[in-house]
C-alpha cells in the first residue's frame, strides 16, 4: 500500500480517515495519537470534517468513523469499524508512512512494536 492510496472496498473510509490523522500527528506526536486510539479509547476530529469515536460494548468495542461526504466523494460516509480492523489499518498506514520517508521507519517501527498493531 502507498501512503494516501485507498484499499477500494469497505475500509476507503477508515484509510481516508487515518490518512489526515495520521498525516497531522506525523510530525509531532504519532504516540500521542496511538495513545489516544488504543490506551483511552478517546475520539478525535480534525480537518477536512473527518472524526472517529469508541463505543464500547458487549464484547470488545468498535470505532465509528466518519467524514463529510462532500470532502471524502465515499460513500456511506459513517461507518463501524472492530478495533482489530482499525489496528490492522493503523499498521498499513504507519509502514506506508515509513515507506515514503525512510528516515522515520525505525520509529514508526518501534510504535507498532509498543502498540502490538
Amino acid at each position: 500500500m502507498k501512503w494516501g492510496e485507498l484499499p477500494g472496498n469497505s475500509e476507503d473510509l477508515l484509510y481516508w480517515v487515518l490518512w489526515f490523522a495520521v498525516g497531522a500527528y506525523s510530525e509531532g506526536d504519532l504516540e500521542g495519537l496511538l495513545q489516544r486510539m488504543f490506551m483511552r479509547r478517546e475520539g478525535l476530529s480534525g480537518d477536512p470534517g473527518w472524526e472517529f469515536e469508541y463505543e464500547p460494548d458487549a464484547c470488545s468495542g468498535h470505532y465509528i468513523f466518519s467524514a463529510d461526504q462532500n470532502m471524502c466523494g465515499i460513500f456511506p460516509y459513517c461507518r463501524a469499524y472492530s478495533v482489530q480492523t482499525v489496528k490492522e489499518a493503523m499498521k498499513e498506514s504507519m509502514l506506508a508512512l515509513g515507506v515514503k520517508y525512510p528516515e522515520r521507519a525505525g520509529d514508526l517501527d518501534a510504535l507498532i512494536y509498543k502498540y502490538k498493531l
